[in-house]
């Protein structure tokens, strides 16, 4: 063995992101999920006062310009100034919203656009049919099953939106203070529900080679292929002298179980830890290359 540490080949590490979704099925119940119902009169507004701070202006939309793209806060906190289309004009002057809190345990990063599905169980239509409301990948809320709607244009288009959904804030607001149906009206939804959308979540992969070549690490200071003398009653350490029988030959090779990768400069501790599945049996007539892949 010529040295105890070696170094890798940068060149041939390889780092690469994936995004990863998963669809999480959740309901009313489901640990750290809150609806919070904001009705004029029935509790204090503070919560309707944040929303319009952060995410909405007071009344009407207002679209970015280069003027008020930092004194706005609802233009640096929505989607309105990344893609245009999201629209936050039904967020009245007054406390009338349902909102709906997912925490990040769930959604990881963000909610993925176009997955969102939120259905209440309270309240049913004609033929016993439950309001079903989904995301239209922009940032607003629509139902899909709504008997009521403003005009015969797309159940997704700015007339029927019934509110928002900022997805990498976990935050679902039903802002509409109409009708669903002629007895069921918004205001009256977020009681209890189910949810269903797809989480996201960025892995980093970093892969490693360690390639060993035929003169490397060919010897082991593992102390169990040490040999006790019949009068020895000490235990095996790597001062006991004699080795067994076993692996005097000129065939023995040692057997790879870990590696360890080590920051340069501090060799103590190892930053990471790769255990093989299995004893791999390390060659003295060609090289052996390991790969070792990290997900973060």
């Amino acid at each position: 063995m010529s040295n105890v540490f070696g170094e890798i080949d940068k060149s041939s590490t390889v780092i690469e992101s994936n995004i990863v979704n998963y669809t999480q099925n959740l309901t009313t119940g489901s640990a750290g999920i809150q609806s919070i119902k904001i009705v004029s009169g029935s509790i204090n507004n503070n919560y309707w006062s944040s929303l319009n701070l952060l995410f909405y202006t007071s009344g009407s939309p207002e679209y970015v310009s280069e003027a008020n793209k930092f004194s706005k806060p609802s233009n640096n906190l929505s989607l309105n100034q990344r893609i245009g289309t999201q629209f936050l004009s039904k967020y009245h002057g007054y406390p009338s919203s349902s909102i709906i809190q997912i925490p990040s345990t769930y959604y990881g990063e963000k909610i993925k656009e176009g997955s969102f599905r939120f259905t209440d169980l309270n309240n049913t239509g004609s033929g016993g049919v439950n309001p079903l409301i989904k995301d239209d990948g922009f940032g607003n809320l629509y139902s899909t099953n709504a008997h009521h709607s403003q005009s015969n244009t797309a159940a997704s288009s700015s007339d029927n939106y019934v509110g928002n959904i900022f997805y990498d804030k976990g935050l679902a607001v039903i802002t509409e203070t109409g009708s669903w149906s002629g007895s069921v009206d918004y205001s009256d939804l977020a009681t209890n529900f189910n949810l269903k959308f797809d989480s996201q979540h960025t892995i980093t992969t970093h892969e490693y080679n360690v390639t060993l070549l035929p003169t490397e690490y060919n010897l082991t200071t593992n102390y169990s292929i040490r040999n006790v003398l019949t009068t020895d009653t000490k235990p095996l350490t790597l001062s006991t002298s004699t080795l067994a029988s076993t692996f005097t030959s000129s065939d023995f090779q040692p057997y790879i179980t870990t590696i360890n990768l080590y920051q340069e400069g501090d060799y103590d501790t190892p930053v990471i830890q790769a255990k093989l599945p299995k004893p791999i049996r390390k060659s003295d007539k060609i090289n052996t290359r390991f790969k070792i892949k990290l997900d973060i």
